[in-house]
């Protein structure tokens, strides 16, 4: 397998595109926790160099830091809670700066429903501007993660579509989940074009084939996050809009328990793609 992942990061490593895909660490995360410098090697090993933190495992900033620094690997994203960001925003600001970050990325809104509702948007669309504009000023970019809970239609428009036309560009914008955003009932092409510019962040994601959409994200299984290329999504389609609409940094995520065996082929399977 191992041979397999080298040959294949060597022409990742070619491409003007593919040298910007990096991995969501969160893939990962059973290897993660048990060791987190053999799993940040085994990531550089695949020939990737930029990855997003979702957590880090136990180990202070600084030291996650020089464990990233070791292997080679840039951080270029954070996750952060929603109730991180309303408790201290300026420490949020410093973790990513010791990490290196340059975005730091709310992985949800907190909602009563299982879905977000448009009473949900406005009061925290108004904090996440606000926590943006703090992390603006430390020179940091603030984004809101989509994670299929957005796509409830009133009135012609989603829940997303509010959220988007409250959030002040400047201070927040989004990273998509090309998954999630199918499994909503959406087309990654057609909103990035509509919101062109808004999504500088990507998970570059597959479903799995049979997979029932559009019910809540909590009833999707870990297994039915693919290897790239084998699912639904048309992920050539969502990459080449990306590129076009202003996506900037991309990040491979398999939530799959053996993500670490399906990533060779995820890799393999964008070599051949003419992009």
């Amino acid at each position: 397998m191992l041979l397999a992942a080298s040959l294949a990061a060597q022409v990742f490593a070619k491409s003007k595109l593919f040298s910007r895909i990096g991995l969501e660490i969160y893939s990962l995360r059973v290897e993660a926790e048990k060791n987190l410098p053999a799993t940040l090697a085994a990531i550089r090993r695949l020939g990737i160099r930029e990855v997003e933190v979702s957590g880090l495992y136990g180990h202070p900033a600084t030291e996650f830091r020089r464990m990233l620094n070791a292997n080679g690997l840039q951080a270029t994203s954070m996750m952060a809670e929603y109730d991180e960001l309303a408790q201290d925003p300026d420490a949020v600001a410093a973790r990513a700066h010791i990490l290196g970050a340059e975005y730091v990325v709310c992985g949800t809104i907190p909602h009563k429903l299982k879905y977000l509702s448009v009473a949900d948007c406005g009061p925290a669309s108004q904090k996440l501007n606000l926590w943006g504009e703090r992390l603006h000023r430390a020179g940091l970019r603030c984004c809101y993660h989509t994670h299929g809970t957005e796509f409830q239609t009133f009135e012609n428009r989603t829940v997303f579509d509010v959220l988007a036309q409250e959030a002040d560009p400047r201070y927040l914008n989004f990273e998509m989940d090309i998954f999630w955003i199918v499994y909503g009932f959406q087309d990654p092409v057609a909103m990035l074009k509509r919101y062109a510019g808004r999504f500088p962040l990507m998970h570059v994601k597959d479903i799995r084939k049979g997979t029932v959409l559009g019910g809540s994200p909590a009833n999707v299984k870990e297994e039915d996050s693919v290897s790239l290329g084998q699912g639904l999504v048309d992920i050539p389609a969502a990459l080449r809009a990306a590129e076009e609409f202003g996506v900037q940094h991309y990040y491979i995520e398999d939530e799959a328990i053996d993500a670490l065996a399906q990533l060779p082929a995820s890799l393999e399977y964008l070599k051949k793609l003419d992009l």
